[in-house]
């Protein structure tokens, strides 16, 4: 039994309180916690589903003045909310300027002291520059001059060695100015021109000889190698001239053998030329006269629904004469098959002479006709 009474414990069945169902026809709301609290346990099924102001606009015993008193309520509450929000909308403006304004001040002072800190590290900043850029000018300058006294020690170096190598020359040339002290002597005494320096009138004076001695010198071997070229080149021309003098002595030659071969088929073609003209002055009249007979055979065959021969060409009139003939043949043809068939009448009648004579009458006539045709 207490195994029963523990197992229907532990698999009893336990049911919330069941709610009460209510159908609700007042419009009233009732806002306190009390109330809400006692209705939680009863489901509402709501009659009339609208609101309150909705069943007053739309009721069929509403009065119009109760509409417009609600309806100036709800304006009047309307515009109170509108005010409250206006004033609240003003005040938080009036804040938020009074924040901006201080926040610009803020900004203001910043910026004044973020210029004056600029201001002092561009001031630095230029005091380093000039002197990074002093101390860059004093260090070319140190750079230049150690350069240039380098440059001195040598070019000092250079000036000694020649002023040593000068002493060393003056000293291995003093015999040439004993020499040339001696000479002075010797000379008369207007061959020079008077200077301070005899020596060095001396020295002037060989100088200009020498000069002339090789422009002498110079000329000749120029002269001589111009004579030289000249004689060369009158050589060529006398080599050119008998050139040219055989060429021109074959060109001559060709030029009569061409001559003497123009002047000979000048001749046969003058001949060709007398012959042609004599054939050609026969095809003229052999032509002339075929002309005329065409003409006249073609005024013979002419009728008179043909057109006129003036305007017709030898073909066309050839072509006439044609067709002229083709009557004239076929006119003979039909003549001798008449001619036959009566025959063969006279035959199978056996006529008399009489008859006979008549039929040669008749024959004789076609026969005239068909010439006259």
């Amino acid at each position: 039994m207490a195994s029963s009474t523990e197992a229907s414990r532990s698999y009893r069945l336990e049911l919330e309180p069941q709610k009460r169902s209510v159908f609700v026809t007042q419009l009233g709301e009732r806002g306190d916690d009390e109330h809400d609290r006692e209705e939680e346990d009863i489901n509402k099924y709501p009659i009339v589903k609208e609101s309150a102001g909705k069943l007053i606009e739309t009721g069929l015993n509403t009065m119009q003045k109760t509409l417009l008193l609600k309806r100036e309520v709800e304006v009047d509450k309307v515009t109170l909310e509108l005010q409250a929000k206006r004033e609240s909308f003003q005040r938080r403006m009036e804040e938020c300027e009074k924040k901006r304004i201080e926040l610009q001040k803020k900004q203001q002072r910043m910026k004044d002291r973020v210029s004056k800190f600029d201001k002092f590290i561009q001031e630095t900043e230029a005091k380093r520059r000039r002197a990074i850029h002093k101390y860059q000018t004093e260090l070319k300058l140190k750079d230049q001059k150690q350069s240039e006294y380098e440059l001195l020690l040598e070019q000092l170096e250079d000036l000694k060695l020649v002023h040593k190598e000068l002493c060393t020359k003056l000293q291995r040339h003093k015999k040439y100015e004993d020499y040339l002290m001696r000479v002075l002597d010797e000379i008369p005494e207007n061959y020079l021109e008077v200077n301070d320096s005899m020596l060095r009138s001396l020295m002037d004076r060989h100088r200009t000889l020498s000069a002339t001695n090789q422009a002498l010198i110079s000329r000749v071997q120029n002269v001589s190698d111009q004579i030289d070229t000249d004689n060369q080149l009158l050589e060529e021309l006398k080599y050119t001239h008998d050139q040219k003098k055989l060429l021109i002595n074959r060109q001559l030659a060709e030029l009569q053998s061409r001559q003497e071969e123009v002047t000979e088929s000048n001749s046969q073609l003058e001949e060709i030329i007398f012959n042609e003209l004599n054939s050609y002055r026969d095809h003229s009249e052999i032509l002339g006269r075929t002309q005329m007979a065409i003409n006249d055979i073609a005024d013979k065959c002419h009728k008179k629904h043909d057109p006129a021969l003036d305007s017709l060409t030898y073909i066309e009139k050839l072509h006439l004469i044609m067709l002229f003939t083709m009557d004239l043949i076929s006119i003979e043809k039909m003549a001798r098959n008449m001619s036959l068939g009566s025959r063969m009448r006279r035959k199978s009648k056996s006529s008399g002479s009489a008859t006979g004579s008549k039929a040669s009458r008749n024959n004789t006539s076609m026969g005239s006709t068909t010439q006259k045709r």
